[in-house]
């Protein structure tokens, strides 16, 4: 148990999770009350985004601070590219005892099979003491790890990597094993354990990472039970539905079974005595465009593949109930770790001292933490504890995304308060929503007369802050 006043920080990830999936949002007809929780008891963060919608390149991200053109990956490809300094690093040596659970997606076994379990020492050189890592579906019915040794024990592996190879790559085919041995619920159950035996002196972080929704659509049939296929609002901009009713449905039921999940983590910080001491956050490396426009999976500029859910829970810091609309990048989480990990004056509670003017608030915390930058060298990540002392100041003036092109055309973009400019490099298109009049982002306009300025300045803003970003300097 911390002794110190540095806070536990519990950082849970799911996988392909898009923002609009979660009760608070009331789009889609799904039950998240542990998700709505840390929404009543911290923060909900309504327009956070991925700096890179696919796997690898986010996660590696948000190790690191640096977006997918500074780290050098922007692919899901074979291994991440370790030597950079990361936020686990950084905590150990503030005095934190860090462990990875779960999902980190450090290795692609597609090219080559791989057993996570005898690479743990390339997660323990990120940063982290204890490791105990899962594949995550899309690798799990060929590679090894934790899970997949597990219900081999059972004698259930074969049976498993059957249905995996029997089922269509884009099925919804119910999960063939008891809900028990779900990778969630699987990892979940590790997470638990760790924090119910967690008597360290030291304050700890932990990566809490889940593997839902991410395809395969295979919930548990139980869970699909609850969820009617008719009951589900229809693909936008996309007259030829298909099966995407039913895959929603199992969408639904694998983010249901990630809110259990959390929950649970939850009730096990409460039960210990320490939920209060804390920083627990919420988020997703990425969305999934789930048939809208059209279109399947991530990788793409739109918002159901690069906007994600982002929850916070630290009531020294966040006032219950906040929600805010601040435009947030998935790094600006790694520098929040940093600064709160980092930096006891930054867990002072909320009222601050009266003699202390806002704007002098201001700069002190952007001085500490121009000074814990030196952990994570040319990082353009923002911390938001400022912004959660002062939720009514904005956090930034753009958020910025970009894609490699592995599956799909790569791009990058810059998303305003209004405006939403995508730039295609290899064949130079673009792309100009107005987010305000059009969040579905159906009319590009791009080539329209009347909006020819404002795509100018973007795309001039884009092109700045690539410049702005180089990679770092490495040793």
């Amino acid at each position: 148990m911390s002794m110190t006043n540095k806070p536990n920080i519990l950082f849970i990830t799911d996988d392909e999770h898009r923002y609009d999936f979660a009760e608070m949002s009331g789009r889609f007809p799904v039950r998240t009350p542990n998700l709505a929780r840390l929404a009543r008891e911290g923060v909900w963060h309504r327009h956070a985004y991925s700096n890179c919608p696919l796997c690898m390149p986010a996660r590696c991200s948000l190790h690191t601070g640096l977006y997918a053109h500074q780290h050098g990956l922007n692919r899901n490809v074979l291994h991440w590219p370790l030597g950079l300094p990361t936020m686990p690093q950084a905590l150990r040596r503030a005095g934190y005892h860090t462990a990875a659970i779960g999902k980190l997606h450090i290795h692609e076994g597609v090219y080559r099979p791989v057993d996570l379990t005898k690479l743990a020492d390339k997660a323990q050189a990120l940063g982290y003491d204890d490791v105990h890592e899962v594949s995550g579906k899309t690798l799990s019915w060929y590679s090894d790890c934790e899970w997949t040794h597990h219900i081999a024990a059972k004698g259930l592996l074969e049976k498993y990597r059957s249905y995996r190879r029997n089922s269509p790559r884009e099925g919804h085919w119910p999960f063939p094993l008891d809900a028990e041995d779900y990778m969630d619920v699987y990892v979940s159950d590790r997470v638990v354990e760790w924090l119910e035996q967690y008597d360290d002196q030291s304050p700890f972080f932990l990566w809490a990472g889940l593997v839902s929704p991410h395809p395969s659509y295979d919930a548990p049939a139980e869970e699909l039970a609850r969820h009617p296929v008719e009951d589900q609002p229809l693909p936008v901009d996309n007259h030829d539905p298909g099966q995407w009713p039913h895959k929603r449905a199992h969408y639904i039921a694998m983010v249901e079974i990630v809110d259990r999940q959390v929950g649970r983590m939850l009730d096990v910080l409460e039960r210990r005595g320490i939920l209060d001491d804390t920083l627990v956050i919420f988020a997703s490396d990425h969305g999934e465009m789930l048939g809208d426009h059209g279109l399947a999976y991530k990788c793409y500029p739109y918002d159901p593949s690069t906007r994600v859910p982002l929850l916070a829970r630290y009531p020294r810091l966040i006032r219950p109930g906040t929600v805010s609309d601040a435009l947030v990048e998935l790094i600006d989480l790694t520098a929040t770790c940093l600064e709160v990990g980092q930096c006891t004056n930054a867990t002072e509670d909320l009222n601050r001292s009266p003699d202390v003017s806002a704007v002098e608030n201001e700069h002190i915390l952007a001085h500490r933490w121009r000074d814990e930058m030196e952990y994570l060298p040319g990082s353009p990540a923002h911390s938001l504890v400022a912004h959660w002392q002062n939720p009514s100041q904005p956090h930034r003036a753009f958020v910025y995304s970009e894609d490699g092109g592995q599956f799909f055309p790569a791009f990058q973009m810059v998303r305003t308060e209004r405006w939403k400019y995508v730039f295609y490099p290899r064949d130079r298109r673009e792309k100009l929503f107005d987010m305000q009049e059009d969040p579905d982002e159906c009319v590009n306009l791009a080539d329209s007369t009347e909006h020819q300025g404002v795509k100018d300045e973007l795309n001039v803003t884009l092109l700045k802050h690539i410049a702005d970003t180089p990679p770092p300097v490495r040793d």
